[in-house]
């Protein structure tokens, strides 16, 4: 087997840590915000980003362990997912910190597409420097996940708009 090139397990890290500050960020946005719309939304937006978690944590181990990718429905399926811990959260204190003092949603929605835009960019660059197949694939597929992300929030900062 060939072994795992070291840029894509630096990529597959950064992604995770992208992953779980979005997760932190929208937890928190959503304890934040009132409204029931919004709040259920972000709630829902976390949720993804947990299971964006889940598809490269998975895919680090399977690398790291046997140097083979496997699907994102594979990885899905399996049983004892890491959870993303007070621990981990944690460590995007000063993330939660500008969520915390943002004065209207319509700040909010401006974090939240900030990070929507830089995983985007992560997984786009990601999957064009990629040489291997399922690396392109799993990493255009969680850079279009984030553009969808960017498209609902943006559609969001319309409806919020500032103060």
């Amino acid at each position: 087997m060939t072994p795992v090139s070291p840029q894509i397990l630096d990529a597959l890290t950064a992604g995770i840590k992208s992953e779980v500050a979005a997760y932190a960020f929208y937890t928190e946005a959503a304890r934040k915000l009132t409204s029931a719309d919004i709040k259920q939304t972000l709630q829902k937006l976390a949720l993804e980003e947990k299971d964006h978690f889940h598809v490269l944590e998975r895919q680090y181990d399977s690398l790291v362990r046997s140097e083979r990718w496997i699907s994102t429905a594979d990885i899905l399926k399996q049983p004892g997912l890491p959870d993303i811990s007070e621990d981990m959260t944690s460590q995007h204190r000063v993330l939660i910190e500008e969520v915390r003092k943002a004065t209207s949603t319509h700040d909010v929605l401006k974090i939240a597409y900030r990070l929507e835009e830089e995983a985007y960019e992560l997984f786009a660059g990601e999957a064009e420097r990629a040489t291997a197949p399922e690396a392109r694939a799993i990493f255009d597929k969680l850079s279009r996940f984030e553009e969808t992300h960017m498209i609902l929030i943006r559609e969001l900062m319309r409806k919020y708009p500032p103060d």
